[in-house]
């Protein structure tokens, strides 16, 4: 039934299951050591192009965590492999977090912190596995893709319950509007298709909003 959604095409070499995995390990622990050097950085160090996009604080979100997990997720083999990949993805991330501040700076991770992520580490191959369906055909896909695409309509967009302060949110610059657009872009299969996802997130994210309980999303 499931592969009616999304026909899984498995790695028969298990070097080359070994190398991916490996390289989604070093993604992680890359994007740690760039997260924690931007956190670091003064505002008159970077590029004025880069402070222009709020890069610094951008970092300091799950927004480039998140954007890696559907990376890995939607370009997997398999739902089994896309588990693995992102596990070992978010594991490279803590791994990188924990080696540069121990190393370099001498101090131990705040646990405040860090628990988000160790959380969502723990979780992180059930959402690999529900996400790789996003890229498949049919309803379920549609609907798969327009909850991925609700996160990032919440980090683009303000949304309000009458739409009065309804706009852009630039708290992040333009980046969050970029990563919706290459979310859209990486889960285009047919133009009904990703149009229905389209509109479903944008629904989702503004009944998020109207919610009479809060609901944490990162």
């Amino acid at each position: 039934m499931l592969n009616k959604i999304r026909k899984s095409h498995p790695q028969k070499s298990t070097p080359k299951k070994l190398a991916f995995t490996f390289l989604a390990l070093l993604a992680g622990f890359g994007l740690a050591i760039l997260t924690e050097l931007f956190s670091g950085m003064s505002a008159r160090v970077l590029p004025q192009w880069l402070e222009s996009v709020n890069i610094r604080n951008l970092f300091a979100t799950l927004m480039p965590w998140a954007l890696g997990t559907l990376i890995i997720s939607l370009f997997s083999r398999t739902p089994i492999r896309a588990a693995i990949n992102v596990f070992t993805f978010s594991c490279g991330l803590i791994l990188g977090c924990c080696v540069y501040l121990g190393v370099f700076v001498h101090i131990l991770p705040d646990w405040s912190h860090l628990s988000y992520i160790v959380i969502l580490t723990a979780i992180s191959p059930l959402i690999a596995a529900v996400c790789w369906y996003g890229r498949g055909v049919g309803t379920v896909a549609g609907f798969v893709a327009a909850f991925i695409l609700a996160y990032w309509f919440l980090q683009a967009f303000h949304f309000t319950p009458t739409f009065q302060g309804f706009g852009v949110n630039f708290t992040y610059g333009v980046l969050p509007l970029v990563f919706l657009a290459a979310a859209i872009g990486m889960l285009w299969r047919k133009p009904l298709q990703i149009l229905f996802s389209t509109i479903g997130g944008f629904l989702i994210a503004y009944i998020y909003i109207l919610l009479p309980f809060s609901i944490p999303y990162v």
